[in-house]
């Protein structure tokens, strides 16, 4: 199993951060695989409520240089994975 976490602090590796590692590092001693993303510093744009992402049904957004697109995309592989 693997855990991923999105932070949107405006503080990277702030105190956030050092709480969700502190988690992480009890789910990783029970043998989860976690993995933190950091917004901070990146640009991210807001939903255009498009629904392309419906449409297609690629569970990606039609604005292809957010940067969040990817990981968005591999937490989504990881769902369907236990499904």
């Amino acid at each position: 199993m693997k855990l991923m976490a999105f932070s949107g602090s405006a503080r990277k590796n702030g105190n956030t951060a050092i709480l969700v590692n502190h988690v992480f590092r009890e789910l990783e001693n029970q043998g989860i695989r976690t993995e933190l993303f950091q917004l901070a510093g990146k640009e991210i744009r807001g939903c255009l409520a498009c629904y392309k992402c419906m449409e297609k049904k690629n569970r990606r957004c039609s604005v292809e240089k957010d940067v969040v697109n990817d990981r968005i995309a591999m937490a989504f592989e990881w769902i369907t994975c236990f499904k």
